[in-house]
């Protein structure tokens, strides 16, 4: 039955994909004819509404697809008609590449499941390649966020303003601008009491590994590592004013795989006749810039994710060498959505798999668990944002 729903889902994949293909190629030599006045139009407007269908094995797994025919949709118009001038041949790969596109919001059509159990999803998507839209616009971080499942984020800097090395200003400035947004923090009570445990920040950034499983710890899927430091310096030119100066570096890790979605260093300046306070305002002004830069880059990351492929890792237990190649096997050849299968370790019975997947967790959980390889059976035992812990059960 399995096979059956899968070869119905790939002729229907197909034949989705033939019509947008055909869509895209007449798109093409439309903008060919016309090509002076879509680039007039898309240099005016940044976004582009459009409506798509999507199929998928589930409700969530069609809304998926549908949303990234959107975004291929809708940003291979603004590609198209900003490139077409230059280079017509340029324009068109890039139209079937995947782009990197956003759905800043949507709004669904219709939906409706087929006799053969596939879902078919319409909506109506605005589309952006501008971040900063998806960034700014609260509704857009809002439904990203629903759809992340409203990840916990852990905020740990090691600070120093001028000569008090107990401060916590950059870290509080962190989490103050990542709450705003409406990511969860956790609470600074838990952080403060991790530091009075003598936590060793230093060697925390050189081990994501460490890092992800302190913030695990704490029911975090994401921890910010950093080390900011400020210093009050006088001048001529400013009087009796001191010059705040600060230095703050930050990175972002995944607390299952250990991932850095992202780090970056960023400078503060303020003046007051205070030196302590030159330096409070230094470190809140680097960490207001670099608040924005995390949130950009890990909101940027997310929104690729729900619009194309995205990695999830398989940690499963009980495999011997055997097993191990028919799961393997069976995540390359029978699950749909799956587009590349790697090993990343077996050692002692537990082998880690990196797959590129198109579609949300509970889409894979659904396929993964119970299934029967007939010696053994796999079955799901836990989860996080990024991938899932398996355990393969001989029925002996």
């Amino acid at each position: 039955m399995r096979s059956w729903v899968i070869r119905t889902y790939s002729r229907k994949k197909e034949r989705a994909l033939m019509c947008r293909e055909g869509e895209m190629k007449h798109l093409v030599d439309y903008q060919k004819r016309f090509v002076l006045f879509l680039f007039a139009t898309a240099v005016i407007a940044q976004n582009q509404t459009v409506v798509t269908e999507g199929i998928g094995t589930t409700y969530d797994a069609a809304l998926a697809n549908a949303k990234r025919n959107a975004v291929e949709q809708g940003i291979g118009v603004i590609i198209a008609s900003e490139t077409l001038v230059k280079n017509a041949r340029v324009a068109e790969d890039r139209i079937f590449s995947k782009a990197d596109g956003f759905v800043k919001t949507y709004r669904e059509l219709s939906s409706n499941r087929d006799t053969d159990g596939l879902w078919t999803v319409k909506i109506s998507a605005v589309v952006t390649e501008i971040l900063d839209e998806v960034v700014k616009d609260q509704v857009a971080l809002d439904l990203l966020l629903a759809w992340l499942r409203h990840p916990r984020f852990m905020v740990m800097i090691s600070e120093q303003n001028v000569d008090d090395p107990t401060t916590t200003i950059s870290e509080t400035e962190i989490g103050r601008v990542m709450g705003e947004k409406g990511f969860k923090i956790v609470s600074p009570v838990q952080t403060r009491a991790l530091k009075e445990r003598n936590v060793n920040l230093a060697e925390l950034q050189g081990n994501p590994l460490l890092a992800g499983a302190l913030a695990a710890e704490f029911g975090a899927e994401y921890i910010v590592l950093g080390n900011a430091r400020s210093v009050a310096l006088t001048s001529p030119l400013l009087g009796s004013r001191f010059s705040g100066q600060a230095n703050l570096t930050a990175q972002v890790i995944q607390a299952d795989d250990a991932e850095i979605l992202a780090q970056e260093t960023f400078h503060g300046k303020a003046t007051h006749v205070d030196p302590i306070t030159a330096g409070m305002y230094a470190l809140k002004n680097a960490a207001a810039e670099l608040s924005n830069y995390l949130l950009s880059e890990t909101v940027r990351r997310w929104s690729l994710e729900q619009s194309n492929r995205r990695t999830l890792t398989l940690r499963i237990s009980g495999v011997t060498y055997r097993t191990r190649k028919r799961i393997i096997d069976f995540l390359k050849n029978e699950v749909a959505g799956i587009q590349t299968v790697d090993q990343r370790q077996f050692a002692a019975g537990l082998v880690t798999i990196a797959v590129r997947f198109t579609g949300s967790n509970e889409d894979l959980g659904t396929v993964l668990d119970g299934k029967d390889f007939g010696a053994f059976v796999l079955y799901v035992t836990g989860e996080t944002p990024n991938g899932f812990d398996l355990a393969a059960k001989s029925k002996e």
